[in-house]
């Protein structure tokens, strides 16, 4: 039995795990001290890319609005994508990770029409500098992620030669 857990019999003799309750109080408090970090980074990576692309800086209200409505519409259409891919992907007899890729797949050029008509119609910039803009800004987010693999790498290099 693990340190810090009490274990439950329910009525049919199967366990059921209660872990530690600061634990679980202390992941919720990081993750909600996580959002505004979010927030800024999305915000910050926004606005950087509107100056990369030549365009005037917005405010960061503006920012913020501009990619809450990009945010909330895409989230919309990946999720009509989503139940229409999965309910053709079971007709057809496919696995659900297949569809999943399939869904993740068709998500990116859908984020990049809404990403650049939203920018468009918000900012008053041609279709393509919006598309400029999505680009500008998935490469950030790219280099970011990628920045932060090749720290945990190291870091695990550097305890596997340790």
């Amino acid at each position: 039995m693990p340190l810090g857990s009490r274990h439950l019999l329910k009525p049919g003799g199967t366990a059921d795990t209660v872990g530690n309750p600061l634990v679980a109080f202390l992941c919720c408090f990081f993750v909600l001290m996580m959002v505004p970090v979010a927030l800024f980074l999305v915000t910050f990576i926004y606005r950087w890319s509107c100056v990369l692309c030549g365009l005037p800086r917005p405010t960061v209200l503006v920012a913020s609005g501009i990619m809450f409505v990009a945010w909330l519409s895409l989230v919309m259409a990946v999720g009509v994508l989503r139940v229409v891919v999965h309910e053709a992907c079971s007709a057809a007899g496919l696995p659900k990770w297949e569809a999943s890729i399939i869904v993740f797949l068709l998500a990116l050029p859908v984020d990049l029409l809404i990403s650049a008509g939203i920018e468009s119609g918000l900012m008053g910039v041609p279709f393509g500098k919006g598309v400029e803009m999505w680009y500008t800004q998935r490469l950030i987010q790219l280099s970011i992620v990628a920045a932060v693999g090749l720290v945990i790498g190291l870091v695990v290099l550097a305890q596997q030669l340790a």
